[in-house]
């Protein structure tokens, strides 16, 4: 046995029986060690380590939320592309991640997350720094941006499990106790990130489009910087043994673990659903309403993108002050029917105020679904397999945000922006009342973790 894993022994086994008796596990982790010769400076996980998991996760968000506004603006306003085009370019930054998402899971439980984060911010300072070039050489097409979306996409599947496993990591022996409360902070602080960059973007207008793009290069260099701060988790040693077979046998073994799941499938299912129904409607639909209602400028792309991610950010951090919540299935189907009605009632012309506040309630119901899915699939993943699950998790999202995209390209060609809105309203909702009848989704509960440590 490894050092690391002596360590993380130790701390486990000093927390579990330090609790019963009151005392800090700290201490009792410094005793164990005191007692048998060896005095580490720290424990192997704590505050430190997760603040500094908080500062990549804000690096790689802020860059995102400038990539999601810029992305956007340069498709539709600056090159004036026709909405089948824009589903296109927005499925060319999925579409690989979509592909390659169980593959960057399998290898993120195999590998030290940490030297994958460092590895892969790195790799994210070159696509913006190209499209910048790009841009200010007056070069730019249509072609670059499916080129630079393909690129990031690709970085994203390996970045994404990564991160989301790089979690359970960082809380340490018994954090499980607070993940919760770890998963809201996460979202609040990821989604606190996204919102700054898009702010940030609507600047574009004023100073160029170059120097908002390049801020993304600025922010992956302070990723990087996070990334070095923490340690290796051990994870990945620890669990070796459960880890053995090929690639493909260990994407299917968190296959399995998902099918097998009563809490995870219905998850796993509503999450690709939301991605193909509501977050292709989100990236395609709304900017074309933008652009032929109201001119899409820049500053009109960044306001909807803050609107929805504001009214995101207050109900995360509203469910981090009301505490641990039991009922979590409960809450999210009435977030998903808050989304369906928002959609039906985009159809509907109205000023553009009414816009971003309609869009703004949406978001209030996305941010209670971000928060009690990615809690409930944290604490349902085996250690062993937590990125294989969160990849497949994940893949929901991006892979049907990459068919989503494209599908609301071709309806709104068909019937147009406002009409479109009611296709994935209806879907949703038929797919919501088959879960609810025919899955536990409903049921869904926050597991008592008090009571597992104690058997």
């Amino acid at each position: 046995m490894s050092r690391g894993q002596v360590d993380y022994h130790a701390f486990t086994v000093a927390a579990k029986h330090g609790e019963a008796l009151g005392i800090g596990p700290h201490t009792c982790y410094r005793f164990v060690h005191h007692k048998f010769g060896t005095m580490p400076p720290e424990m192997p996980h704590g505050p430190s380590q997760y603040r500094w998991y908080l500062v990549g996760t804000a690096a790689w968000f802020f860059a995102i939320g400038i990539q999601i506004v810029m992305f956007t603006y340069l498709v539709t306003t600056v090159l004036h592309a026709p909405a089948n085009q824009i589903g296109l370019a927005q499925t060319s930054l999925n579409i690989l991640s979509a592909a390659f998402m169980l593959v960057g899971g399998a290898m993120a439980d195999r590998v030290d997350t940490r030297r994958l984060l460092v590895l892969f911010h790195a790799l994210a300072i070159i696509p913006p720094l190209i499209l910048a070039s790009i841009v200010a050489m007056g070069f730019l097409r249509f072609e670059w941006l499916i080129v630079y979306g393909l690129a990031m996409g690709t970085i994203t599947a390996f970045m994404l499990p990564s991160r989301e496993a790089t979690l359970g990591d960082v809380m340490g022996p018994g954090g499980m106790n607070n993940i919760q409360r770890a998963v809201t902070t996460m979202v609040g602080v990821s989604t606190s990130a996204q919102i700054v960059g898009m702010i940030t973007a609507r600047f574009a207008g004023s100073v160029g489009p170059e120097p908002i793009i390049l801020l993304q290069v600025v922010s992956q260099v302070l990723g990087i910087f996070a990334a070095l701060k923490l340690r290796s988790s051990g994870r990945h040693e620890t669990h070796a043994h459960e880890n053995t077979g090929s690639q493909f046998e260990r994407i299917r073994a968190g296959l399995r673990t998902v099918v097998d799941s009563t809490s995870l499938l219905p998850m796993t299912v509503l999450t690709a659903a939301i991605g193909v129904l509501f977050i292709g409607s989100f990236l395609v639909i709304l900017p074309v309403i933008l652009r032929e209602e109201f001119g899409g400028n820049v500053q009109q792309i960044s306001s909807m993108q803050a609107s929805f991610w504001g009214g995101t950010i207050i109900s995360t951090f509203a469910i981090g002050r009301f505490g641990h919540i039991v009922n979590r299935g409960r809450l999210i189907v009435a977030a998903v029917c808050t989304g369906t009605s928002i959609l039906t009632l985009i159809s509907i012309p109205a000023p553009l105020y009414v816009l971003y506040s309609l869009v703004f309630v949406w978001g209030l119901g996305a941010g209670v679904m971000m928060a009690m899915s990615r809690t409930t699939v944290q604490e349902n993943a085996p250690p062993a397999l937590r990125a294989r699950v969160l990849s497949i998790f994940q893949l929901g999202f991006t892979g049907g945000m990459a068919v989503g995209a494209l599908l609301a390209g071709l309806v709104v060609h068909a019937v147009g922006a406002r009409n479109a809105t009611l296709f994935p309203a209806m879907s949703m909702a038929v797919i919501l009342v088959t879960l609810v009848t025919r899955t536990e989704l409903w049921s869904i509960r926050a597991i008592d973790h008090t009571k597992a440590d104690t058997v």
